[in-house]
């Protein structure tokens, strides 16, 4: 596959989760006159996403050409009235790889982008699911999660990867650069969009994080959502601390699926032993999938470090190569770790493991990876979306 190259003339924000990625999102919403595409795994009819639908009808109603995409297994609840429902308000809509009845084993392909792009012109890209958990309240807050918020022609190439999924025109061929509507500036930060669906021959994203992960000078910064990566990852995390780099990894105090902490924990003796530093997020559940390399190159978006991204999901991601960008970023995370992170020591982790949960990370850690190959091998054959 040939490497996919950076293209300048961006504007470039950071978007944290919470009422900031509402706000944004809404406001990109509210700001589109022609055409906008929102993507995203978990759609919830609960206060949060029954406001993104207002924004959304009134939208409509300003003449806009609104396309929706949820996902079928992620947006289960749903249900088939709300197909009728976004037919009346005018707004294009289907559900990605619709479930006739839920199973499990068709829960393995799923549409896991959280993408909005208006106009062509500007994209929001990140691990934002729309619901009230993701907005956070008085009371609770919200799960730890970024994205980022671009303008340039990065967002014409999101548009069509978008408009082809919403029509189910999917190519093997690469994005045709003559049919982007804005010209190309030389001035302003250099960003690519990545995506992964390897059914379809698209490996973008995990191959852009082995080879930037694999050639670090400095320091890797991870934040890490259901953190349970392939032996190769693993190995190029281990490799990058022995040649002396510095490698930090985020994951979650707590997590919202009950297996995934007890695997993830499998790998902390290994990662310990290497060198690597572990930090937990202890205020809410962590749900961001961000990386940060040599305070340079920063990729933020809706894959997970685990064979369900890499094997069966269709995931987005936005790449920015910046150094006075990814320096600022790092500063801020760095920042975020020293106040609400606490750092696992080998010598207290190991103390607290007792044989029943040594045991059981073992089997979670075993049991999900088999479980994702099971469904990657019934997935792969011809899929209807």
């Amino acid at each position: 596959m040939a490497k996919k190259e950076f293209i300048p003339g961006h504007t470039v924000r950071l978007v944290h989760g919470g009422e900031s990625y509402f706000d944004a999102l809404l406001e990109l919403i509210n700001e589109s006159k022609h055409l906008l595409h929102l993507q995203v795994y978990i759609f919830e009819l609960d206060e949060t996403g029954n406001k993104v639908l207002s924004a959304l009808q009134e939208a409509v109603l300003r003449n806009v050409n609104v396309f929706l995409v949820v996902d079928g297994f992620g947006s289960l609840s749903l249900g088939s009235a709300f197909k009728i429902r976004m037919q009346e308000m005018g707004i294009a809509f289907r559900f990605f790889s619709e479930m006739p009845f839920p199973g499990i084993f068709q829960a393995g392909r799923r549409l896991h982008h959280k993408v909005c792009v208006a106009d062509k012109r500007k994209v929001l890209v990140g691990g934002i699911n729309i619901a009230n958990k993701y907005r956070g309240n008085d009371t609770d807050l919200p799960w730890l999660d970024f994205a980022l918020l671009v303008e340039g022609k990065v967002a014409a190439e999101a548009h069509e990867v978008c408009e082809r999924i919403f029509n189910k025109k999917f190519s093997l061929k690469g994005i045709k650069n003559e049919s982007y509507l804005i010209p190309l500036e030389t001035d302003g930060v250099k960003v690519r969009m990545t995506r992964n669906d390897w059914i379809r021959r698209k490996n973008e994203i995990s191959a852009a994080y082995k080879s930037m992960l694999g050639n670090a000078n400095d320091e890797i910064l991870l934040f890490a959502s259901y953190f349970i990566p392939s032996r190769r990852l693993l190995k190029i995390l281990v490799r990058a601390s022995k040649r002396g780099r510095k490698v930090n990894i985020v994951l979650g105090k707590m997590s919202d699926v009950p297996f995934i902490k007890p695997a993830t924990q499998y790998l902390y003796d290994k990662l310990l032993r290497n060198g690597i530093r572990i930090f937990e997020y202890k205020e809410a559940v962590l749900h961001a999938k961000a990386c940060i390399v040599d305070k340079q190159w920063v990729s933020i978006g809706s894959l997970n470090l685990n064979h369900l991204s890499e094997l069966l999901s269709l995931e987005m991601n936005l790449e920015v190569l910046d150094p006075p960008f990814g320096a600022a970023l790092q500063k801020e995370f760095h920042q975020l770790i020293q106040v609400h992170c606490v750092e696992i020591n080998i010598l207290d982790f190991e103390k607290e493991r007792t044989m029943f949960l040594r045991f059981k990370s073992w089997f979670s850690y075993k049991g999900f990876a088999a479980f994702m190959r099971i469904l990657s091998l019934l997935n792969r054959k011809n899929p209807s979306d």
